[in-house]
């Protein structure tokens, strides 16, 4: 009877961990993602104005703010060829090509 006792506190105390290691992961994970949500200070009063060079045919498909910048889904036919994130002084701060297996690639300037 005692060995039940025990086992069923063991199951109990590694349970509770468990639940508490689960919840610190969830926390984590909902501080990491307020840092990427756009909060109001973050963005600059300043104007700003840039261009975008875009191939023959293409599009702005999209345009989305982000934390530090802006990010722009550009394509043809409404499919994507490319994402480019600039910040709001019109720098490329990264770009991701999409390429499909039934396509040629675009070519990025």
């Amino acid at each position: 009877m005692g060995i039940l006792i025990v086992l069923g506190l063991i199951v109990v105390v590694w349970k509770v961990i468990d639940l508490a290691k689960q919840r610190a992961a969830r926390l984590e994970m909902e501080a990491a993602q307020q840092e990427l949500i756009l909060k109001p200070e973050q963005v600059s009063n300043a104007g700003f104005s840039f261009d975008m060079n875009l191939e023959s045919g293409e599009v702005i498909l999209e345009t989305t703010a982000a934390a530090n910048g802006l990010w722009f889904r550009i394509g043809r036919d409404g499919k994507t060829d490319r994402l480019i994130y600039k910040d709001f002084t019109g720098n490329t701060i990264g770009r991701i090509e999409v390429k499909r297996d039934d396509e040629e690639t675009v070519p990025v300037d």
